[in-house]
């Protein structure tokens, strides 16, 4: 009878445990996955399914994903925030392309409780926003004050003129970025904004000419960035060409027809560089070039590192009674040195990431580490 008792016992146990090993997990990612910025949140989510493919393929609980595209509209987010909170199996959202987008829906998110990953959103006013909002990406205040003290230090330029653009995200850069470059000894001869969507520099640019500067910073898309660098050269500006992380993506170089050349831009990721400092970023990349066939840009690799930054808070919910919202909130909040592609992965108590950034130089037509 005991034998029979242990058999059924361990049968029951066995049973209990695969009912557990496939639970099921469901997140959403959102972000802007079509129109004219569609490659930050499409990338983005390339990377993010990677490190969700391969943490199912562990035959654990098992993530099921639902995406959301946002449009790159804070109406658009709104709406698919309160879906998100009305629907009592969701336990985390990842994602976000814009800033303006993600403050949009946050206050949302927030009185549900639900846990924020945000791969490519870097304003300052999301610092703080809520105790649910976390982001893998470092914030514009960060990289700005990063690059205007690299610029004036390490490159030793003196004067710069200052191009923006006129959002959330392009202030936010400009600002932390004049503050340090002047605090740095450096002068602006200029500093204007332009719209998205623009597609003529050329007034803009005869003014910045007739100030001769040293350098032009762009803190902008590389959709901007690229047609302004091209009519740059077109009209011959003598000018060391600078941008930010907005600007990190292949079709800077393919948009720009090859004036992006000698460019300098900052960011958290190299498909090159990051390989040869983490066995991670060398495993992503492999991953990811052979499923998509393409190298991956920054984007992805910060998608990939909310992956795996979601996926250790599931496991680790799972040991402390079961994965629901405030587990995964309270295990996101515990992450401490995680290994990533663009870095250890850990948050301050303000949602922002611990990290820094890289600096780099387009030389023939690639993204290189800045010597």
């Amino acid at each position: 009878m005991r034998t029979s008792a242990s058999l059924l016992a361990a049968a029951l146990l066995g049973a209990s445990l695969g009912a557990s090993a496939q639970e099921k997990v469901t997140v959403a990612f959102t972000g802007t996955l079509t129109g004219d910025f569609a490659s930050y949140g499409v990338t983005g989510k390339q990377g993010f399914d990677l490190a969700i493919e391969a943490y199912n393929a562990q035959k654990g609980p098992q993530v099921e994903v639902t995406v959301v595209d946002d449009h790159g509209n804070p109406g658009d987010a709104v709406m698919a925030a309160n879906r998100f909170c009305a629907d009592k199996n969701m336990s985390a959202v990842v994602g976000y392309t814009f800033s303006s987008v993600a403050l949009a829906a946050m206050p949302i998110l927030d009185k549900c409780k639900l846990p924020v990953i945000g791969t490519a959103v870097t304003s300052p006013q999301l610092s703080g926003t809520s105790p649910y909002f976390r982001r893998v990406a470092l914030t514009d205040a960060t990289q700005g004050k990063l690059m205007g003290e690299y610029v004036a230090k390490t490159l030793g330029l003196k004067n710069i003129y200052l191009l923006y653009q006129q959002d959330d995200y392009g202030i936010g850069v400009q600002q932390a970025f004049k503050a340090a470059f002047e605090a740095a000894g450096g002068k602006l001869m200029g500093n204007d904004p332009y719209m998205l969507g623009t597609k003529d520099f050329r007034t803009l640019l005869t003014r910045v000419k007739s100030k001769k500067p040293e350098g032009i910073f762009i803190a902008g898309f590389y959709t901007e960035a690229a047609s302004l660098v091209a009519q740059a050269k077109a009209m011959r500006i003598n000018a060391r060409m600078l941008a930010n992380d907005g600007s990190l993506s292949p079709q800077l170089m393919a948009l720009s027809n090859g004036a992006a050349e000698g460019m300098t831009l900052y960011g958290t990721f190299d498909p090159g560089a990051s390989t040869e400092a983490s066995p991670v970023a060398a495993s992503f990349v492999k991953t990811f070039v052979a499923k998509y066939k393409t190298e991956p840009d920054s984007w992805a690799a910060l998608g990939y590192d909310a992956g795996l930054a979601l996926t250790a808070a599931i496991d680790a919910a799972k040991t402390q009674g079961g994965i629901d919202r405030a587990r995964l909130h309270a295990r996101l909040g515990a992450l401490s040195g995680l290994p990533g592609a663009t870095g250890q992965i850990q948050f301050e108590p303000s949602g922002d990431r611990k990290a820094s950034v890289l600096f780099f130089t387009v030389q023939n037509g690639k993204f290189t580490l800045a010597k």
